[in-house]
């Protein structure tokens, strides 16, 4: 094949201007990226020969070679990994847009102060440009006779070739260094005094030899320690945090540190960590998540879901079993017995752990529920064997402070007599706290807890019970909050009132018979005319706007109850108006109570317009 020159996408564009002009205060860590994808192709030969063994040369043992020339002003970092075919090359390197780039790109002026997220976008090999003004990659792909190389000065372009690999199977990365002056602070990478700090700084646990040529022989840089196989005792807070930012690329120090050795039936050591910030792209599609999957001391795969439930994906970490087979699978592991008894001994370190944290160190714990907490939930209505477990570890906002509660200590402060857990769901804080669905709990002081993350729908509909206490939505209807004799005193009360209003109900009954099931008077609000309310068996408002929002709307869309509070000035005003007069207002009515539960309205449009009517009419009346 003749040699080709090919342009870079727009997104990789984008992203080597931002790498090759921005003032950055860590061009060391090109270093740490590309070693870290050296040790993956070294990693995914291994696991790839378990299957195939005739992929690894004779007498094949893995290594990262560093190769500094001060002279000719190069550097290469050479493997003997996978390697990469032309069509991989051109797919991971060169023209595909990567939703990893994108998002990379996007983020430009945080990148300026921070370079050192670029390994979380999977672009860190782009970090080259950052000390080269020319990059050479020559790679050759196991299995194959075929070597590629691919070169670009980052100008936009690159060219590619087909050129036969001396040393067979693995990858070259030479790296033309740029010319930098004094004043730019940059050390020289060919310093061999250099190259070793920032292998002892940033890659001291890579897996593989680490090896710097010498005049003589070679040098290992790295101690290649399998810290999860020491006794906590023996490892440095520090060691934990470079090992956490190696696994995660995560440069925020992990929250919590959770290492240890399981023993008896099966044995296993397990390090994982609670980070302290979620990733960008936590809850995207692209997101991986996973344990890393290690036997006796073996890379197997990165990102094993088998190994943690979905709930917990924000736990990064790893896992060493002595007991399971090398020669495995995804499918082997969806059914594999010790596989899911290391998820519920994992799972079970990992609550245990939360459970500690809140109980020992309250605010670090709700700072790591601001991150995660959403997440956590997830297990309630997904996990029945740790449901409880879980929501003894939720919080939730309040109408009692501003500080978050859990189900226990709503408990401890609820009224004398109260038998339910009041809650309150909604698409945020602000809406939820304010809504006229509260007015008459605020007025006989019951606490409400405020739910605003979308999961909570699910997760009051699993709970339903916490300590004998039902849990009650204050949007349903049959909310009792008065005592036998307010009951018996108000009866009265509503009766008259019903018929004192019959012309008003019968009217808004008729003119809102397409969306509502009925409209009857209200005990639950003190200052607001109107509410909707959920039967008690029909999914909330908002239920059915997140349904909505996930394109599973409902065939027939659930028709609510409005409540109407008889002593409101406006219905006496409307036992006064025209029958035409009648219709018009119980149409804004219940475009109110939508707005106040957070839904939209049919005819935005037709509502502008009967309030401007309205506005009108009544500066008219004050003129008379």
């Amino acid at each position: 094949m003749a040699k080709q020159v090919q342009n870079f996408n727009a997104e990789i564009k984008q992203l080597l201007d931002i790498v090759i002009h921005s003032l950055y205060s860590h061009k060391e860590i090109f270093l740490r990226e590309l070693i870290s994808n050296a040790s993956d192709a070294i990693d995914k030969l291994k696991f790839q020969s378990i299957t195939h063994p005739a992929l690894l040369p004779e007498n094949w043992q893995p290594e990262i070679r560093l190769r500094p020339d001060s002279a000719a002003r190069t550097l290469k970092i050479i493997d003997n990994g996978v390697g990469m075919s032309q069509e991989e090359v051109v797919e991971f390197i060169g023209t595909i847009a990567r939703s990893g780039a994108k998002a990379f790109a996007q983020l430009n002026e945080e990148m300026k102060t921070k370079p050192e997220l670029i390994g979380q976008f999977g672009v860190g090999f782009y970090s080259a440009f950052m000390v080269a003004d020319k990059v050479t990659l020559h790679t050759q792909k196991a299995g194959t006779n075929e070597g590629v190389v691919w070169e670009s000065t980052g100008d936009g372009t690159y060219s590619i070739d087909t050129v036969p690999r001396p040393e067979g199977t693995g990858t070259t990365i030479t790296l033309h260094l740029k010319e930098f002056t004094t004043e730019d602070e940059v050390q020289d990478f060919t310093d061999p005094w250099i190259l070793k700090s920032l292998i002892k700084k940033y890659s001291d646990f890579i897996a593989h030899p680490i090896k710097l040529q010498g005049e003589k022989e070679d040098e290992t840089l790295n101690s290649q320690k399998a810290i999860w196989l020491k006794s906590p005792a023996e490892v440095t807070k520090e060691e934990y945090k470079e090992f956490y930012q190696h696994l995660s690329h995560d440069w925020n120090e992990p929250l919590k540190t959770i290492h240890y050795k399981a023993e008896g039936t099966m044995e296993f050591n397990a390090l994982m960590y609670l980070p302290s910030k979620k990733p960008w792209n936590f809850n995207t599609q692209e997101a991986a998540y996973g344990l890393s999957l290690y036997i006796k001391r073996v890379f197997i795969m990165a990102d094993c879901k088998e190994l943690i439930p979905t709930y917990l994906r924000f736990v990064k970490g790893l896992v060493d079993s002595s007991d399971l087979s090398l020669n495995v699978s995804r499918e082997i592991l969806q059914q594999d017995r010790q596989v899911t008894q290391i998820r519920k001994n994992v799972t079970n370190k990992v609550l245990a752990n939360l459970k500690e944290l809140m109980t020992k160190e309250r605010s670090t714990y709700e700072d790591f529920w601001n991150e995660f907490g959403a997440t956590l939930k997830e297990g309630i209505p997904s996990d029945a064997s740790n449901k409880e477990k879980i929501q003894e570890l939720a919080l939730f906002h309040s109408t009692y402070s501003d500080k978050m509660t859990t189900l226990d200590e709503y408990v401890t402060r609820m009224k004398e007599g109260q038998k339910e857990i009041f809650y309150i769901t909604g698409d945020n804080l602000s809406q939820v706290s304010h809504s006229p669905y509260l007015e008459k709990l605020k007025e006989k002081n019951y606490e409400v807890l405020l739910l605003v993350d979308p999961v909570d729908e699910w997760v009051v509909d699993a709970i339903t019970e916490f300590k004998e206490k039902k849990l009650r939505s204050i949007m349903k209807e049959g909310l009792d909050l008065d005592s036998e004799s307010e009951k018996k005193q108000k009866e009265e009360e509503l009766k008259q009132a019903e018929m004192t209003l019959r012309p008003v109900l019968d009217t808004m009954r008729k003119t809102l018979e397409q969306d509502v099931k009925d409209v009857v008077l209200s005990e639950r609000l003190t200052n607001t005319p109107v509410c909707l309310v959920s039967a008690s068996q029909d999914p909330s408002a908002h239920m059915q706007r997140l349904l909505s929002q996930m394109g599973r709307e409902y065939r027939n869309p659930v028709k609510r109850i409005m409540e109407i509070n008889p002593k409101h000035p406006v219905f006496e005003k409307m036992l006064k108006a025209t029958p035409e007069q009648q219709t018009k207002w119980a149409e804004i009515l219940f475009a109110q109570a939508l707005l106040n539960e957070g839904s939209n309205i049919p005819d935005p449009v037709k509502f502008s317009q009967q309030i401007a009517e309205l506005m009108v009419q009544a500066a008219e009346a004050t003129k008379h």
